[in-house]
C-alpha cells in the first residue's frame, strides 16, 4: 500500500504562520484589554484626583490645615491605585505600539509624577502642618522655634522633590497624544505650580524666621501701623509705630510712638530716586508719614530704620507694616477685645470705632494715647492666644493676598527671601504677578482722614486696534467723595486737613498713579474723556502715569491711564491695587478703542 502523499511544504507553513499571527493576534488583544481596564483604572482614579486639585487649590487658599490633610490621604489613596494600575509590564510594551503608545506613556509618567507628589510633597507636608495644629506654635508665652525649625526641614525637602517632579512633567511629550491625556498632564502641571507657589516660599519664609524671632540673638522688630483713612501707595500713612524684641521666640512690646513724635526733616533721610520724587511729591523722604508714599518696599523699610533710629539710637532689624484691616480680620484669634472707653471690638464696626470715630471726637493727644492703648491690648492678646495656626494662617489669608502686610529686613539675606514673596510689597506684587499686570496706587494730598469717604472703582481693557498689532491697555478708574455737603464746615481739621496742604476742607484729593509692566510705552491719560496732562516716569522700571485729582462733596471723576505693549498681540491685563480702607468696585470696563 503506498503512503499518503505528503502535506506541500509551502501549505504547511502558512498553516503554522497562520496559527501563529492568530495566537499573537489573541495575544494583542487580551493584552489590549488588559491595558484598557488598566485605562479605566486610572481614568477613575484622574477624576477623583482632578476634585481633589480643586479641593487643594480651596484649602491652600484659605490655610485650612485640617481639609489638607485630609486631601492629602486620599490624594495618597488615589495615586496608590493609579500607580498599580500603570506599573506592570504589558502596560510598559504597549507604550511601543503607535497612536496608542504616545497616550500610555504620558499616562504612565504623570501618574508616576503624581505618585511621588504624594509620597515625597503632599503627605509629609501636611502631615507636619497637621502636627503644628495639633501642637501649637506657641509654647510658655513664646513661638516655639523648634516647631519653626521642623517645619522648615520638612518644606525645604519637599520643595526640592517638587522641583524634581515638575521638570519631568514638563518634559513630557503631549504632541502626539489624544485632548483628554494632554488635559490630565496639563492639570497634574497646573497642580504642582499651585504647590510650589505655597511651598517655595514657606521653606523660605520658615529658613529665616528663627533668626527674626531672636533664635541667635535678641531682634528688634519695628511694626508700623499704616491708616488707610489716609491713603498712601502701600496702604496709608505711618501714623503709629510699636517696637518689639523678640529673644527666642518670646516678644516684647517694649516703646510706642506715633508721627508727632517726628520732626519732618529739611532733606531726605535716605536717598529718594528722582523718579520716585516726580511721581510722589518731595516729601516721601522727609516725612514719616510718608514712608510707603512709594510702592518699593525696600526704601519704604530703609526710610523707616532711619527715622526710628534718629528718634530712639538704634535701628530696628525688621521692619514689618500692616494696615488696621489686618487687625480686624484677627480679630477671632485674638478674642473679643474692648477699646479704652469699654466698646467692644466688632468687626461690623471696627472700620467706624478705629478709623473714623476717633478723628471726629478726639484730641490729637488723645487719639494718641487711644491708638497706644488698642496697640497693647492687641500685642497681650496676640501673643497669649491658643488659637491654632491653622486659624491664624486662615484669618490672615484675605489680608495677605490684598497686599496688606509689608516685610523688610536689614539683613541681606532675609530681606531676599521677604522681598521674593508676597510680603515683598506693592512693586515686588506687581513684579510677580507677570508680564500682563498693571498696578494702581493712591496718594492722598488732602492731609486728613478725607479716604474713610472716598469710593473707588477700577477695571483694565485690552485692545489690538493699532495697525502694528501691538496691544492698547486702558486701566480705568472712577473715584467719588461721598462725604456730606457740609463736611469741610461740620467735621474738624484732623479728618478734612483744613485747607493747609492745598485741597479746600471737605474735598477728597489725591494723586492716582498706574504702573504698566517693564518696556511698555506711554499711551495717555484721560479725565473724564479728555486728554490730561499727567506726569509720566520709568520710576522702579515700571512705566508709570500719574495724575492728582480734587473732588468736592458729591463729585465723581472718570481716570484713564492708557499704555501701549512693546510686542505685537494680545494681552490679557490683570490689576494691582493700592490696599483701600472701603473695598473697591469692579467696574466693567468701558469699551476701547484706538483713537
Amino acid at each position: 500500500m503506498e503512503d499518503a502523499p505528503s502535506e506541500n511544504p509551502r501549505r504547511r507553513v502558512r498553516r503554522v504562520i497562520g496559527w501563529t499571527a492568530l495566537a499573537v493576534l489573541l495575544v494583542v488583544i487580551a493584552a489590549s484589554a488588559w491595558v484598557v481596564t488598566r485605562v479605566l483604572a486610572v481614568n477613575g482614579e484622574a477624576q477623583a484626583l482632578a476634585t481633589l486639585e480643586g479641593d487643594a487649590r480651596t484649602a491652600i487658599a484659605k490655610g485650612d490645615v485640617g481639609r489638607l490633610d485630609a486631601i492629602a490621604r486620599e490624594f495618597d489613596t488615589r495615586t496608590e491605585a493609579a500607580a498599580a494600575a500603570v506599573g506592570d509590564p504589558i502596560w510598559r510594551a504597549a507604550e511601543i505600539v503607535p497612536l496608542a503608545g504616545p497616550n500610555l506613556q504620558a499616562i504612565r509618567v504623570t501618574v508616576e509624577q503624581l505618585r511621588t507628589l504624594s509620597t515625597s510633597v503632599a503627605s509629609p507636608t501636611a502631615q507636619a502642618l497637621e502636627g503644628i495644629g495639633d501642637r501649637g506654635l506657641m509654647a510658655d508665652g513664646a513661638i516655639d522655634l523648634a516647631v519653626v525649625e521642623s517645619l522648615h526641614e520638612t518644606a525645604a525637602r519637599a520643595s526640592t522633590s517638587l522641583e524634581k517632579v515638575r521638570s519631568r512633567l514638563n518634559a513630557i511629550s503631549t504632541g502626539a497624544t489624544v485632548d483628554q491625556v494632554r488635559d490630565g498632564v496639563d492639570q497634574a502641571r497646573r497642580l504642582t505650580t499651585t504647590l510650589s507657589a505655597s511651598l517655595g516660599p514657606m521653606a523660605d519664609i520658615t529658613g529665616v524666621l528663627p533668626a527674626v524671632l531672636g533664635g541667635d540673638e535678641e531682634r528688634t522688630i519695628l511694626v508700623m501701623f499704616q491708616n488707610n483713612a489716609e491713603l498712601r501707595s502701600g496702604g496709608g500713612i505711618t501714623g503709629s509705630f510699636a517696637e518689639i524684641r523678640a529673644k527666642n521666640g518670646a516678644l516684647r512690646l517694649v516703646r510706642q510712638a506715633d508721627s508727632s513724635d517726628f520732626r519732618p526733616a529739611d532733606e531726605d533721610v535716605e536717598p529718594v530716586p528722582e523718579t520716585t520724587s516726580a511721581v510722589y511729591g518731595d516729601t516721601v523722604g522727609r516725612f514719616v508719614q510718608n514712608a510707603t508714599s512709594t510702592p518699593d518696599f525696600d526704601l519704604s523699610g530703609r526710610l523707616a530704620s532711619t527715622w526710628w533710629k534718629k528718634l530712639t539710637g538704634h535701628a530696628p532689624d525688621v521692619v514689618i507694616a500692616i494696615d488696621p484691616i489686618v487687625l480686624r480680620a484677627l480679630l477671632p484669634v485674638t478674642g473679643e477685645l474692648t477699646l479704652p472707653d469699654g466698646t467692644a471690638l466688632t468687626h461690623d464696626t471696627f472700620v467706624r470705632d478705629v478709623l473714623v470715630d476717633p478723628y471726629l471726637a478726639l484730641t490729637g493727644s488723645e487719639q494718641s494715647e487711644y491708638f497706644a492703648a488698642l496697640t497693647e491690648r492687641y500685642f497681650t492678646a496676640l501673643t497669649s492666644s491658643p488659637t491654632s495656626p491653622s486659624a491664624f494662617f486662615s484669618a490672615l489669608r484675605t489680608p495677605v493676598e490684598q497686599g496688606r502686610v509689608s516685610v523688610w529686613s536689614a539683613h541681606d539675606d532675609e530681606a531676599a527671601v521677604f522681598a521674593a514673596s508676597v510680603f515683598g510689597g506693592p512693586r515686588a506684587r506687581h513684579i510677580a504677578a507677570g508680564p500682563g499686570a498693571f498696578a494702581l496706587y493712591f496718594n492722598d494730598s488732602t492731609g486728613g482722614k478725607m479716604d474713610s469717604r472716598l469710593g473707588v472703582a477700577v477695571g483694565a481693557v485690552s485692545a489690538t486696534c493699532r495697525a502694528d498689532n501691538h496691544a492698547v491697555v486702558a486701566v480705568q478708574v472712577t473715584l467719588r467723595n461721598d462725604a456730606p455737603a457740609d463736611a469741610g464746615s461740620r467735621w474738624p481739621l484732623s479728618m478734612t486737613g483744613g485747607g493747609h496742604w492745598g485741597v479746600e476742607a471737605g474735598h477728597i484729593g489725591t494723586v492716582v498713579s498706574a504702573a504698566a509692566p517693564s518696556e511698555w510705552l506711554f499711551g495717555g491719560t484721560r479725565k473724564n474723556g479728555e486728554l490730561a496732562g499727567a506726569v509720566d516716569v520709568i520710576d522702579g522700571g515700571s512705566p508709570t502715569s500719574a495724575l492728582e485729582v480734587d473732588l468736592a462733596p458729591g463729585e465723581s471723576v472718570e481716570l484713564e491711564f492708557r499704555f501701549v505693549s512693546p510686542v505685537a498681540g494680545a494681552v490679557e491685563p490683570t490689576l494691582l491695587r493700592t490696599p483701600l480702607l472701603r473695598a473697591a468696585d469692579e467696574r466693567e470696563p468701558a469699551p476701547l478703542t484706538c483713537g
